[in-house]
């Protein structure tokens, strides 16, 4: 069992807080959407959350069966996608998801062709990541956040880049795997990024 836990949990810049006296805890199979406008602070939450932004009020307390992760360990047991977080560009795609698997396990040890085939990306097997499409490129993205085999994963605007086609891909992915973790996701109010987390956060909320 897994517990991710925010105790009156806030995050300044200088003297303005961006959120704060935060409480939430989430489990195993928990959804949860975090709302707000764009440069509301969204992404800024997921990283404290993450364990990847110290938070300046409060704690956050990451627990795998009852034991408390460092948080200088958590990314051991996360995966995370957003806009500005950039795929090593230089390798192809079957270069990239083999490198990934040397670093984190894949869900059902799917083979680097299953993944390809999951992204309808056959014919671009060998093809470098920068003469990938921007919408490609968030697929890529999505594949290796969703089918990294963590108790945790944060995507922060996670149809962006994406057409209709790409948005129902994206939706299809979230329904197959992602239903024994726990999942964060940031959203501008896009519905179809969201619409089936049971728990949701805005941010204006928390605002001083």
């Amino acid at each position: 069992m897994i517990r991710l836990t925010l105790q009156d949990t806030g995050k300044r810049f200088n003297r303005e807080w961006i959120f704060r006296s935060l409480n939430i805890t989430l489990q195993q199979g928990d959804n949860l959407a975090i709302l707000g406008a764009n440069g509301s602070g969204k992404s800024t939450l997921a990283r404290v959350m993450s364990g990847f932004m110290i938070p300046s009020a409060g704690n956050v307390i990451f627990e795998i069966e009852g034991n408390v992760i460092d948080s200088n360990a958590c990314y051991r047991h996360l995966s995370y996608a957003a806009p500005y977080l950039d795929l090593p560009e230089e390798f192809t795609l079957s270069g990239m998801l083999d490198f990934h698997r040397k670093f984190k396990p894949i869900v059902n040890d799917l083979s680097t062709p299953d993944l390809i085939a999951r992204l309808g990306m056959e014919q671009h097997a060998h093809k470098p990541i920068v003469k990938f499409s921007s919408g490609m490129k968030q697929r890529v993205k999505l594949l290796l956040a969703v089918l990294t085999r963590v108790p945790l994963t944060f995507l922060d605007e996670p149809t962006v880049n994406l057409d209709d086609e790409g948005i129902e891909w994206y939706r299809n992915l979230l329904a197959e795997y992602a239903d024994q973790r726990i999942l964060v996701i940031c959203s501008n109010h896009q519905i179809a990024e969201h619409d089936f987390c049971p728990k949701v956060l805005h941010l204006s909320d928390y605002k001083s």
